[in-house]
């Protein structure tokens, strides 16, 4: 044994003689060893990688000429040792050993890595650089020639050293650009000799590596790769592909994630326990409690990083063993890995559970509300519970084990304090206790403005959402000004209670960044006053064992607030889950027990003697309101007996009760006194309300709603509702339905309705009033084909005031004031008459799409668009821009010079430690311990003022961002085009102002201060290392590109991630928003169990996004921290290496607690960077709509006159209109000129292009062709504002919003209260607000609370206090009774008399009180001339029109 130790110390003798020895530094020795080791792994790794090339690439031009350049560059680098031994022989150059092995050696290498550069140019990836492991050698073998150069700059042959620097140095500009090749083939491994023998010829490769399916994330993976997280790899590498384009191509969900079986089982648990906590308790306590035994490993091997570092600095001035310190360094390593992979399994786990639960709370919310009885007027704050509240409530997770952590933290800390510094650390603990009710404080602060500025935000979204509901109708009326002051007065409120809670976070932000070094301060300085010198292992231990104590005392007040605000949402959604349930067998009786005097017929339907309310009841609160006045509507002694195959008719005044006892019916309302018996309680009623609701979607699957598709039915359901000619014209039933049915006119949205319910086949039929939107040529058809055709056998009760259907009735019930009186029948039974034009069976020309999709032609049925690849840099400029750049720049300097205070005072610290130390000569003449410490004191006071001005001016600059932003993106939707709102779902757009706009408010400025401080964090971090352990930079500089490469593919992946995560919410909240307006029909359709599956489609798309994003975070956590303990290892080697060396011991330890704390920045820094750049997402998103296009020359080019209009002259020259790019045209070539001050009546079938005329006169769409004029004046140039102020118009769908009648009525607040209510009166719409409780009195959002008709009085009325000289009405009485009608357009004949009133209608009685007539069809004028004219003229298509509503209501007069 002793002679082959000997001989190894021979040989490296002979090798390596003793001239090439140092002390110092690294010798030569060493450096040549760290070389050869170097170039043999750089062998290998070329070797390998040439035999490996899997795929054929075409480069790019660039990537030609670096690989070309590259390859010079080898090659010069395989010919320099030989020169160098080559010359040196001839200069006579003593040559040892060494020298000659280190030559070959290079050359040999340097020919196998040209070897693989030469491949290179047709084979390997689509990057140009090669692999990872390539690069990363190379960056080892540039910092070793940089120190080969240093060690040798005074010997003779320095110029040999520096050629290969400068080699080195090209060869790593040519790595800068990348370029995208192209892959033509990949060979199978298996077949790669055969198939170059077969064929020569190229194979375009046909599909992508990464287009196949990911499968289930984690399930089914071996052990190694679960642990570390290789199976995460396919993800990242479809990322950096740019493959993660939709939903599918992300993981699917695996077996612990099923959402049916976490919904299914979280509903027994809550069905149990009646609570929600407790159903968390029991469903996910189990494992959410076992995980906190990875949090407590995670602790306990953090504490072993201060100690192994004490003990590795102590040895550095101890006698101990040499081998010590590299057990201490492993040991560091060790340690680091342990807490790494802790830390992270704890949070994948904890993801997995937080998803479960939130995936039970969504789906109980929905299904609650699905259920739960008093949901009216609550959608926004049911919105805010599915996504505020639950993130509350499933981040408490984390809190919780901060809970119970964070004191085992702070005891172990400062249990190893005392055994550092005595005593004396009770100086900085007195300090960081003090902050403790501070925090305490300010969390407590900061969770009542939370908690206010919850409240204020649901106060805006709300009105948000009812703006955009009614956004059309208030372009209209030129409202947007109001409607936005009104807004922006509500973001107000929000913003000072945001600025509040910032400005209290900037306090917070200040204790957590000045804390460290105060804390060093007055503990170093109590320890010094006592009399105790300071060394480098017990400051250097300390100092790390503080930093460990900061992060547990400031956290520990927001886990409390966290645990609070997660309390109180819960109790929040409580609220909801204790709402009584809709139990329809207790609302419900089964109809056999139904008195009953006839046998021939079954009873399917009977109430008796019931008394029913609203859930909702008439605000008393205003002040002006008087409360004798105010009137709770409700139906009284209702008793009605239905029998099987019966026809009921309901007919009353406006306001009177007929939709209330539909609703009754259906049990929308509560049942207060009496009993209503069913037949069939599951089978539902196929209920049409007054306000059709329709999905977004196709035609088809809206009337399918979810049903097998049967073709034959199908046609016969379209052609019984009159609706195969809209189809023809629409271009087929594939065409998109806007959310509501916006992109459809009235009577197509209330037969697609109605074709709804058709084709669901069910026992009984509620119809409210569907026949008052449509013609008399449709409503003719849909009589006899439907109500009297399909609907033959099945009992109908129907809101109508039809002739023909009370003449076929069983019976007729009038309602008025919520009494329901019997009727006579009327004596003779009305049958059609032959003279009728029989209605063409259009639906055999109906084209069905099947094969073509129309929806890839249609906008409506668009998805939300989203940006791929890189964030833009106009995004981050919108940002910047939105804080105002000099706020911006005040904040870069602040951050500056906070970091650079901070970077000083340490310094400082180890100058002084470094001056008392045992080995420090001339101890005697050193300042006094008062200068090192009063410049120390110093130098933190700095620091606290720059971190303090830093804290509030981003505050300042956040907020002030945040106004910027919601103010832009307010006014541009409000002035976007109205085929925006057509086409875009009402979801998606709410989703930019709640979701992305709190974002843009709180969660964004956090992370991106955050971001700011990591990276001048770290970038002092390096620099302090790399000026106290220059070798360092032996680890550094190489772990650089496994950085970037690390931090770019994840970067990639996570943004589409992240892309893909916030569009998969806005289908959620759109489904639920429409779920929620649509609930009166689903319920009565019985479709809730439909509806709840479709729901947990879109909850799994969602919980797929969150679960790659968890996935992708863990994978990045994992590798950076290994890099970390990587680092922190090689730290304690070059530490221990360098122990006998003259560096100050102090300047070491500040070296390796900097090397420490790099391990969490390079972490932070690349976490906060994707995060900032994920929640940039929220301003791209936003900044798109921003982008939104404005109105066609809305500020128009000409002025008109004060008093225009004055004559009320409407001109339609040659008008072609059309209202989106892919749909035919609604106006063609429409001439025609009206008088002064005349009436004109604009009649045709449904879809004729009636209502365009107005949409033409209001500039909803621009004119292709032609040009209006009101007055001689092109309304085209006339600014938008002025010309919808100046004509008044009643829309088709009547439009109110929440707020007094007086604000409805008059907004701009322009007239006096005697006027308002002269038109009230004269619009016959006096006891309407009477019963409301006077102007004051409350009209609900979308006025809920009254009657569609009674809603079009108030419209009528607004219009007449207008006093415009041209009024339009688009079917102002639609949903008037004939009473009603008849008596208002009777005042519409005096009220209107100074003005000109163009009269879109579908009833044709009344009108011959127009002047003036224009029968339109298929988008053009085909008729006009004055009543008289067109009702003598039997060839005409008005008289064919008149004569179809005679024959279905033989009482009407023309």
């Amino acid at each position: 044994m002793e002679e082959s130790v000997s001989s190894w110390t021979s040989i490296w003798s002979v090798l390596c003689p003793v001239e090439k020895r140092g002390t110092n530094t690294l010798d030569e020795c060493q450096q040549l060893c760290l070389q050869l080791i170097l170039l043999v792994f750089i062998s290998a790794a070329s070797a390998y990688h040439f035999g490996r090339q899997l795929y054929t690439v075409v480069r790019t031009q660039r990537q030609k000429w670096t690989i070309r350049v590259r390859i010079f560059i080898v090659a010069m680098l395989a010919v320099v040792p030989s020169a160098r031994i080559y010359f040196d022989m001839i200069q006579g150059v003593t040559l040892w050993p060494i020298d000659i092995l280190q030559a070959c050696f290079e050359t040999i290498t340097w020919i196998i890595h040209l070897g693989f550069l030469l491949s290179l140019r047709k084979h390997g990836n689509i990057n140009s650089r090669g692999p990872l492991i390539i690069v990363v050698l190379w960056a080892f073998a540039f910092v070793l020639s940089i120190t080969w150069l240093q060690e040798g700059l005074g010997k003779v042959s320095w110029g040999w050293r520096i050629l290969p620097m400068i080699f080195q140095f090209f060869y790593g500009l040519t790595l800068i650009p990348s370029g995208q090749g192209v892959i033509i083939t990949r060979l199978n491994q298996d077949q790669e000799e055969r198939q170059a023998l077969l064929s020569t010829r190229y194979v375009r490769f046909q599909q992508n590596l990464e287009e196949a399916p990911l499968g289930p994330a984690q399930d089914n993976v071996p052990c190694l790769s679960r642990i570390l997280f290789y199976w995460v790899n396919d993800l990242i590498d479809k990322g950096v592909q740019g493959a993660l384009r939709k939903v599918e191509d992300l993981f699917d969900l695996p077996e612990c994630l099923s959402v049916v079986a976490i919904t299914e089982k979280f509903q027994k648990s809550i069905d149990k326990t009646r609570t929600l906590f407790w159903a968390l308790h029991k469903s996910f306590g189990r494992e959410f409690y076992t995980i906190g035994l990875l949090r407590f490993f995670g602790d306990i091997s953090g504490f072993a990083g201060p100690l192994l570092l004490g003990g590795l600095i102590g040895k550095e001035t101890d006698d101990g063993s040499e081998t010590s310190p590299f057990f201490y360094a492993l040991g560091l390593f060790g340690s680091a890995i342990v807490a790494a992979l802790s830390s992270v399994h704890f949070n994948w786990r904890i993801s997995l559970v937080t998803m479960r639960m939130r995936v039970a709370i969504v789906t109980a919310i929905y299904r609650k509300s699905l259920e739960a009885r008093g949901l009216r007027n609550s959608r926004p704050d049911i919105l805010n519970l599915m996504s505020t509240d639950t993130d509350r409530i499933v981040n408490s997770c984390v809190s919780f084990h901060s809970f119970w952590s964070i004191p085992f933290q702070l005891f172990t800390t400062l249990y190893l304090l005392y055994t550092q510094v005595g005593v004396a650390f009770i100086a900085g603990v007195i300090f960081a206790i003090a902050l403790i009710p501070i925090n305490r404080w300010l969390a407590v602060r900061i969770a009542k403005l939370s908690q206010g500025l919850m409240t204020a935000k649901d106060a805006r979204v709300g009105l948000c959402s009812e703006s955009l509901v009614g956004a059309k109708q208030i372009k209209l009326y030129a409202w947007e000004d109001i409607f936005v002051s009104r807004i922006e007065e509500l973001r107000g409120t929000e913003l000072k209670f945001l600025a509040k809670r910032k400005y209290l976070d900037a306090v917070c932000v200040y204790f957590w960044a000045t804390t460290p070094i105060l804390m060093c301060l007055l503990t170093f300085g109590m320890s010094v006053l006592t009399g105790n010198i300071l060394t480098p292992a017990t400051t250097y231990t300390s100092v790390a064992l503080l930093n460990m104590l900061i992060s547990p005392l400031n956290a520990f007040p927001w886990v409390l607030n966290g645990l609070t605000e997660a309390w109180v949402s819960l109790k929040r959604v409580q609220e909801l889950m204790s709402l009584p349930n809709i139990d329809l067998t207790q609302f419900y009786s089964p109809a056999e027990n139904a008195k009953s005097t006839r046998k021939e017929r079954p009873v399917v339907l009977s109430i008796e003697e019931a008394d029913f309310d609203f859930e909702s009841h008439r605000r008393r609160d205003g002040n002006e309101i008087v409360l004798d006045d105010v009137v709770d509507f409700r139906l009284k002694n209702v008793s009605m007996v239905v029998r099987k195959g019966e026809l009921v008719c309901l007919k009353g005044p406006v306001g009177g009760g007929k939709s209330a006892l539909l609703s009754a019916i259906v049990a929308d309302l509560n049942l207060d006194r009496g009993t209503v018996s069913i037949q069939d309680l599951h089978s539902g009623f196929g209920y049409v309300s007054q306000s059709p609701w329709l999905q977004r979607g196709t035609i088809r699957e809206n009337i399918l709603w979810g049903g097998v598709f049967d073709e034959q039915r199908y046609r016969n359901v379209i052609n019984a509702c009159a609706l195969g000619e809209d189809l023809t014209q629409l271009g087929g039933d594939q065409v998109g339905v806007g959310e509501g049915g916006r992109t459809l006119s009235g009577g197509q949205r209330a037969r697609i309705a109605l074709a709804r319910a058709v084709y669901q086949n069910k026992t009984i039929y509620l119809l409210d009033d569907i026949l008052s939107c449509v013609d008399a040529h449709v409503a003719t058809h849909i009589v006899r084909h439907c109500l009297l055709g399909l609907l033959a056998t099945k009992t109908r009760i129907i809101v109508t005031e039809n002739r023909v259907l009370h003449h076929n009735a069983s019976q007729i019930l009038q309602i008025d004031q919520g009494r329901v009186i019997d009727c006579e029948l009327l004596s003779d039974s009305s049958d059609f008459s032959d003279e009728e034009t029989e209605c063409r069976e259009t639906f055999t020309t109906v084209r069905l799409d099947g094969e073509e999709d129309k929806k890839s032609l249609d906008s409506v049925m668009l998805e939300e668009s989203r940006e791929y690849g890189t964030i833009s840099s106009n995004v981050i400029f919108t940002y910047w821009k939105a804080m105002s750049g000099t706020v911006a720049f005040s904040v870069f300097l602040s951050i500056l010079f906070m970091q650079t205070s901070r970077n000083i005072s340490d310094i400082w610290l180890a100058h002084w430690v470094g001056q008392y130390t045992p080995n420090a000569t001339n101890t005697t003449e050193l300042p006094s311990v008062g200068y090192f410490l009063g410049i120390y004191a110093g130098l933190a006071s700095c620091n606290s003022l720059f971190t303090l001005a830093r804290a509030f001016l981003f505050a300042y600059a956040g907020i002030r961002a945040a106004r910027e932003i919601h103010q832009r993106l307010l006014k541009r939707v409000f002035a976007t085009k109205f085929q925006f709102f057509d086409v875009t779902p009402l979801g998606r757009i709410l989703n930019r102002f709640s979701s992305d706009t709190y974002t843009i408010d709180d969660s964004l400025p956090f992370i991106f201060n955050i971001l700011l401080a990591q990276m001048f964090g770290l970038a002092g971090a390096i620099i302090i290392t790399l000026i106290a352990l220059p070798w360092l930079v032996l680890l550094i500089v190489p772990m650089c590109p496994v950085y970037f490469n690390l931090q770019s593919r994840y970067r990639h992946a996570s943004r589409d991630i992240k892309r893909l995560s916030s569009n998969a919410l806005s289908p959620l909240y759109a489904h639920f928003t429409e779920t929620l307006q649509g609930m009166a029909t689903i319920r009565a359709m019985r479709a809730s169990g439909r509806f709840r599956r479709d729901f947990l489609v879109k909850v799994e798309e969602s919980t797929r996004a969150q679960l790659a994003a968890s996935a992708a975070q863990q994978w990045l956590a994992l590798r950076l921290q290994f890099l970390g303990a990587t680092l922190v290892g090689g730290a304690g080697i070059l530490a221990a290496l360098t122990s006998a060396h003259e560096t100050s011991p102090s300047f070491v330890g500040l070296a390796i607690s900097y090397a420490l704390s790099i391990t969490s920045l390079l972490s932070g820094v690349l976490n906060a960077l994707a995060e900032t750049e994920q929640e940039l997402i929220a301003i791209e998103r936003v900044n798109q709509y921003c982008h939104l296009e404005a109105e066609v020359n809305s500020e128009g080019c000409v002025d008109p006159p004060f008093a225009w209009p004055y004559q009320g002259v409407v001109c339609f020259d040659t008008v072609v209109m059309k209202y989106r790019d892919h749909l035919p045209l609604a106006l063609k070539r429409v001439t025609f000129k009206t008088g002064s001050f005349t009436s004109v009546a604009i009649v045709g079938r449904t879809g004729a292009g009636k209502s365009s005329i107005i949409a033409s006169i209001m500039r909803v769409a621009p004119i292709s062709l032609g040009k209006v004029m009101v007055d001689f004046l092109d309304v085209s140039t006339l600014p938008l504002s002025i010309l919808r102020n100046r004509i008044a118009i009643v829309p088709q769908e009547p439009f109110l919003f929440g707020g007094t009648v007086r604000e409805n009525l008059d907004p701009w607040r322009q007239h006096f209260d005697s006027e308002i209510w002269s038109a009230i009166t004269m619009c016959l719409a006096g006891h309407i607000v009477h019963s409301l409780g006077g102007l004051g009195g409350f009209i609900a959002p979308g006025g809920s609370n009254i009657s569609a008709g009674e809603r079009q009085l108030l419209c009528l009325a607004r219009a007449r206090l207008k006093n415009a000289k041209v009024v339009c009405i688009d079917e102002g009485t639609a949903h008037l009774n004939a009473s009603t009608e008849s008596a208002i357009r009777t005042v519409l004949r005096v009220a209107f008399r100074g003005s000109t009133v163009i009269f879109i209608a579908h009833k044709l009685t009344g009108l011959q009180d127009a002047d003036h007539i224009y029968v339109m069809d298929n988008g053009e004028i085909v008729e006009s001339g004055p009543p008289d004219t067109l009702m003598g003229d039997s060839t005409s298509l008005f008289y064919s029109m008149l004569q179809e509503q005679k024959h279905s209501d033989p009482t009407s007069t023309s």
